[in-house]
């Protein structure tokens, strides 16, 4: 098991937003976490990557456990090492271009010599369809491409796991299929991701597994085929059916 999360908990002032979840993914697990709209995903995955530091509860990577609501600096930075993070809102640098977006972190975050790390990022770009727009600043870019762009930045370091924060939820239903496109190649390619999504066809299509999480809990969780096809959960069941209707 690469990662497993457990008992977390998150409150902002009075509200409760995270309430003892628990999840765990295997090594090439592409796990999609749905929910309705106040549900603590993005909170959870946000405490799982250390932006949001947790009240309580535990998290082990690669065999190695950590107390969320007291890890150092220095561990969680050299776990942040080992991920990427994909947010909703594309976060690029507006001064520079695509390919110097790609191998910034390469070169300041990371010590990788300048000559490497652009070469990594050429090829990030290359694996998403970027690298004809290495020299384009996001201005000139569509939505789509941005993001296909910050996907890039997370794969060039070659992470041991992607975080994805509804990587579409910004973008037009064309836009959507092409940054989904990337995602899909990436899984079949043996890519460990965690899912905030959506996008149900891509949760029923590409992911091995799936969390279904209401009011800052996990109500249910599955192989996809299992949640998607045979619910065990009421609750489950009607946001499926609700949200494909």
């Amino acid at each position: 098991m690469l990662l497993r999360v457990e008992n977390v908990h998150k409150s902002f002032g009075a509200l409760e937003v995270l309430r003892g979840v628990e999840l765990s993914v295997d090594k090439g697990d592409v796990v999609a976490i749905l929910g309705p709209s106040g549900s603590g995903k993005t909170t959870l995955l946000r405490c799982v990557n250390f932006l949001e530091r947790a009240d309580g509860g535990s998290l082990t990577f690669d065999g190695e456990r950590f107390d969320l609501a007291r890890i150092s600096k220095r561990d969680a930075a050299r776990l942040r090492k080992k991920t990427a993070f994909v947010f909703q809102s594309y976060n690029l640098f507006l001064n520079k271009t695509a390919l110097e977006n790609v191998a910034e972190g390469l070169i300041v975050g990371r010590k990788i010599p300048k000559v490497e790390a652009v070469d990594a990022a050429r090829r990030a770009l290359d694996k998403v369809g970027m690298l004809d727009r290495a020299d384009h600043y996001p201005s000139q870019l569509s939505g789509g491409q941005q993001q296909r762009t910050a996907i890039a930045r997370a794969i060039a370091a070659q992470p041991e796991i992607v975080y994805f924060d509804e990587p579409t939820s910004a973008l037009d239903p064309e836009l959507t299929g092409e940054v989904l496109a990337v995602m899909r190649q990436l899984a079949e390619e043996g890519m460990t991701m965690l899912v905030v999504t959506h996008e149900l066809g891509f949760a029923r299509t590409v992911s091995s597994q799936v969390v279904f999480m209401e009011g800052g809990v996990v109500v249910e969780a599955g192989p996809s085929r299992q949640i998607f096809e045979a619910p065990r959960q009421t609750r489950t069941r009607a946001f499926l059916q609700t949200d494909q209707a």
